[in-house]
């Protein structure tokens, strides 16, 4: 909802519509990448620590209900008259680009995200032993601060078209064979521009991807488009519980996952590029 309402206060009368979906991604990532680096130093060494970040969530989370009820509301309410799944449906004109384009990319927005703080921190786990919540906070604002950084200026570089979905996935072929090394060699300065790349690759999932769904919505399909984009993006968070699994059941070392990670990413590259060929562009 959040990112469907900040898209429409980047357009007409509020802005001029280029901005939407770089809004979207910085603010998300941003809220991702601050939030982790303050619990995890208040975790670490603030007072009451298991107390104590969850107060500031609630007081930050109560001050923004107040300042959202001064804000401009976008659209008028109305009521379709339809069951409100419908609503939810990807819009028939574009739904085969979105199956080609828009769904080989999302999982790994937040797998890549959920491999730089989640799997690669517990990794590293034994062998940062003085400070372990404080290095998984800075893997994460490792991360998150590059891909806010790749965020703001991914648009200047790739465009709207599909050049941002393709550049995000040799992002992440780079990242997962870098999280191959840093899962070898167990040493933070491998693990660290490991988790920084990932960032990269991310960050620019996740703005290519929301760039794809505003050009391909219309006003009345942009909330459910969009939070079908998400709900897609939201299976990444399922990586490190996957991984553990396989590890635990299989005895899979995480190296050689990696790599599989990273030929599923070649894979979803090859998809992407087929995918826009066979599909007409949407301008």
């Amino acid at each position: 909802v959040g990112g469907s309402w900040l898209k429409e206060l980047s357009s007409p009368p509020f802005g001029d519509g280029g901005s939407g979906a770089r809004r979207a991604a910085m603010s998300l990532t941003a809220g991702f990448g601050l939030g982790a680096a303050a619990a995890g130093v208040l975790a670490e060494w603030g007072p009451a620590p298991a107390v104590m970040p969850y107060v500031i969530n609630i007081a930050m989370a109560l001050a923004a209900a107040v300042l959202l009820g001064t804000a401009p509301e976008t659209r008028t309410r109305s009521r379709s008259g339809g069951a409100w799944w419908a609503d939810l449906a990807v819009p028939a004109a574009t739904r085969r680009r979105f199956m080609t384009v828009v769904m080989p990319i999302a999982p790994w927005v937040f797998g890549a995200g959920a491999t730089a703080y989640a799997v690669l921190p517990a990794l590293m786990s034994e062998h940062v032993t003085q400070a372990p919540v404080a290095f998984s906070a800075l893997m994460c604002l490792v991360a998150l601060g590059v891909g806010f950084g790749v965020q703001h200026a991914g648009r200047r570089v790739v465009g709207d078209g599909i050049g941002g979905v393709v550049a995000a996935l040799v992002l992440l072929v780079a990242g997962m064979a870098m999280a191959t090394w840093a899962a070898t060699v167990l040493t933070v300065w491998v693990a660290l521009p490991a988790a920084a790349v990932l960032g990269a690759g991310y960050g620019l999932a996740l703005l290519a991807g929301l760039q794809q769904v505003q050009l391909m919505a219309g006003p009345d399909d942009l909330a459910g488009l969009t939070a079908v984009f998400y709900s897609l993006c939201y299976l990444g968070f399922g990586v490190p519980a996957a991984m553990a699994f396989l590890s635990g059941a299989h005895g899979l070392s995480y190296p050689t996952m990696f790599v599989v990670g990273g030929c599923a990413a070649v894979v979803c590259l090859t998809a992407v590029v087929y995918g826009n060929r066979r599909t007409a562009a949407i301008s």
